[in-house]
């Protein structure tokens, strides 16, 4: 499993070509202050992949507790059919020492607890059936809310500015579908062109924003859950014709989703 190393370098200590390979993966730690104030979660990579009885945890970075971890090589955890709904989490472990560095283990696991420890993040989530095949392509937006026999990453948190959000995965699908269809407002256009248009995830202020607009009610709950099940109603919604078109044009200056 990955491990979080941090040399010290101390008067006395002998340089080593370990250390020194430490504080190279520790080079992209100079972005910190880019992501000074971003909430725990993804910050990049981090896909999942499966195969027949694994599933992969790629390359990325996470963000926890104002401290960046390096995932540097892919990583494999088993799963099995246990017709249950599971968790796999990454677990941060406390920080250790020794003469030359700083440690902290960074392990995979699968369980079916929903609830989170304060050193864990949540990577996905499914209910296999026995006979069926673990999926981690999706055939549209709403698929991706699919429990049974497929990643689920909708509970997924992504790091950005105060509060983790959903995956901009997850935001651009929508926006893609929203963008296919013939009846849209122009301030759908400009939200889900703003999506598809920036590297990061839109903000959880600002999608709150667009489904105020949209559906013309509050919503009280933040989760990422209630968040992308509003969007598939609106998704439902322009493509049946069901919630009326009320058209407001918004200048592109008056508008940010970050």
């Amino acid at each position: 499993m990955p491990t979080q190393i941090i040399p010290l370098f101390e008067d006395g200590h002998i340089l080593r070509r370990e250390m020194l390979i430490a504080l190279s993966d520790y080079a992209f730690l100079t972005n910190r202050l880019l992501h000074k104030g971003y909430a725990d979660g993804i910050l990049a990579g981090c896909e999942l992949t499966t195969t027949g009885d694994e599933i992969i945890l790629q390359t990325g970075i996470l963000f926890f507790q104002g401290q960046a971890y390096l995932i540097k090589e892919p990583v494999a955890t088993a799963y099995y059919p246990t017709n249950k709904a599971v968790i796999l989490k990454i677990s941060i472990s406390d920080e250790n020492k020794d003469q030359s560095f700083t440690y902290r283990q960074l392990d995979l696991h699968l369980t079916e607890q929903t609830h989170l420890q304060q050193n864990e993040l949540e990577l996905c989530r499914f209910t296999l059936q026995q006979g069926a095949e673990l999926r981690d392509r999706y055939q549209n937006f709403e698929d991706r809310g699919t429990m049974f026999d497929t990643l689920n990453r909708i509970h997924v948190p992504y790091s950005v500015k105060r509060e983790s959000t959903l995956s901009g995965d997850i935001t651009r699908s929508f926006a893609e579908e929203m963008l296919a269809l013939r009846q849209i407002t122009d301030f759908d256009t400009l939200f889900c062109m703003q999506i598809m248009n920036q590297p990061y995830p839109a903000s959880k202020d600002a999608l709150i924003a667009y489904l105020r607009h949209v559906l013309k009610k509050e919503l009280h709950d933040r989760s990422n859950q209630t968040i992308y099940q509003e969007l598939v109603t609106v998704l439902r919604g322009r493509k049946s014709g069901t919630i009326e078109i009320d058209e407001v044009k918004t200048p592109v200056w008056s508008m940010s989703i970050n």
